[in-house]
């Protein structure tokens, strides 16, 4: 297997099992294909705290003070009703989708799998989605879904980078 990890094969969600385990392959659902170069996926810088004294340059003690954070974002164009409904809460109907009242708060389990034989397991993300990009002629409209992990009901984990 190579080291390098490349170009996003599919995208699925779906409900989360509650621990550090994924929901079976057959009750994921995989969201709509994505836009190109829409995704983005990228950890973000822990934070740390420098303890410094009068009497020295450089700092007694370093510490960290907070995790990075993952963040998986992505686009797609496919407005099919039910998936709008199941990623953004709302209800679909025949022929009609109408937005959830009120605040919403959605978690699914995401997998994202890649071309080079890799897959980021999200055991149970926060997911944001929202309409955008359309008006013109030369432009769609699209749903814009950001996940971010959290970690499982077990405490045992928030996500996981391991071989197809």
């Amino acid at each position: 297997m190579s080291n390098l990890v490349f170009a996003v094969k599919t995208v699925k969600y779906g409900t989360p099992t509650g621990s550090n385990t994924m929901p079976v392959s057959g009750d994921l659902t995989a969201l709509p294909d994505t836009v190109k170069g829409s995704i983005e996926i990228e950890e973000t810088e822990g934070a740390t705290q420098k303890f410094n004294v009068d009497q020295r340059a450089d700092p007694v003690k370093i510490l960290k003070t907070e995790e990075s954070e993952l963040t998986s974002k992505m686009q797609f164009y496919d407005l099919t009703y039910a998936t709008i409904a199941d990623i953004k809460g709302g209800t679909a109907a025949t022929g009609s989708y109408t937005p959830a009242t009120g605040f919403t708060t959605i978690e699914k389990a995401i997998q994202v799998t890649t071309d080079s034989g890799h897959v980021i397991d999200m055991y149970n993300a926060y997911v944001s989605v929202r309409l955008m990009n359309g008006g013109g002629r030369d432009k769609l409209f699209s749903m814009e879904m950001m996940a971010n992990p959290q970690l499982s009901t077990d405490l045992a984990g928030s996500w996981q980078l391991r071989d197809e």
